[in-house]
């Protein structure tokens, strides 16, 4: 098993961290508002219970994004963890890789015309295809200079 931590840009590693912040924001100042007004109606309650929730599940999901973002490569399979979604793609269909080398995107094509794209440091592309290439010998991998909007406009 390889793992392959996601490069996140640093905008989105402070926009989770924004968002933990307004989590914790969040969660302090409806535990302030529930010590000063308590619960006088229905709908305070109501919305010192949404607000609780809505903070706890933005913490939980900012952080398990700035935790848990990795490709896992088994013998058999493609892991995809994103935070708290984990996707499973099977090696066996795996079409091609193409790496589009002046945007610097890996690309992981399957059968039925899905596709992913590989969010890796670029310096772990090559490493990266020769692991899935062990795996399924019958992977298709192409690099390209240019890409096809590029050739539009000649």
């Amino acid at each position: 098993m390889k793992k392959y931590k996601f490069s996140l840009s640093k905008l989105a590693i402070l926009g989770c961290i924004g968002g933990i912040l307004l989590g914790f924001l969040g969660i302090g100042m409806t535990i302030y508002r529930i010590l000063n007004s308590g619960f006088s109606t229905p709908s305070l309650i109501i919305q010192h219970v949404l607000v609780l929730l809505v903070s706890v599940l933005a913490l939980l999901v900012f952080s398990s994004i700035l935790i848990r973002s990795v490709y896992i490569l088994t013998d058999d399979n493609l892991i995809l963890w994103f935070g708290i979604i984990k996707s499973i793609y099977k090696i066996s269909e795996i079409e091609s890789v193409h790496l589009f080398t002046k945007t610097n995107k890996l690309v992981v094509y399957f059968k039925g015309e899905r596709y992913t794209v590989i969010v890796v440091k670029p310096n772990w592309f090559h490493e990266f295809t020769q692991e899935l290439l062990k795996r399924n010998e019958k992977i298709r991998y192409d690099v390209s200079t240019t890409d096809s909007n590029d050739m539009d406009e000649i």
